[in-house]
């Protein structure tokens, strides 16, 4: 072995231990314990438990809106509501292009 020899093998050692040194002190890092994770599970719950009572309580709001209109303006609202439901489907995808999206699909407004 030559002098090349000696110096890629001196080069290839070093790499491992640099690539060795690098994986034993960055991986502690990452590591969480269960304490924080459960208490990120518990922050989503809570999370997603508020913004269910959001949405019940902003549905109850539309509605009772609604409700307290005279017939007249609850026909009109309602006239109002299909046809914005009607040419608002112009800007919308079309289904085929919903089927192949790996998002979920966010839900839409409804009475």
């Amino acid at each position: 072995m030559g002098k090349n020899g000696t110096k890629l093998i001196k080069l290839f050692l070093r790499f491992c231990f640099l690539f060795v040194f690098l994986q034993y002190s960055i991986a502690p890092a990452q590591a969480q314990s269960r304490k924080v994770k459960q208490s990120e599970r518990n922050y989503e719950k809570v999370r997603k438990q508020e913004k269910k009572d959001y949405e019940k309580r902003r549905k109850a709001t539309l509605k009772h809106r609604y409700e307290i209109q005279t017939k007249e303006v609850q026909a009109r609202m309602k006239a109002t509501e299909q046809r914005s439901r009607k040419y608002g489907r112009k800007q919308r995808d079309p289904f085929y292009k919903d089927l192949f999206k790996r998002k979920k699909k966010k839900p839409g407004k409804r009475r």
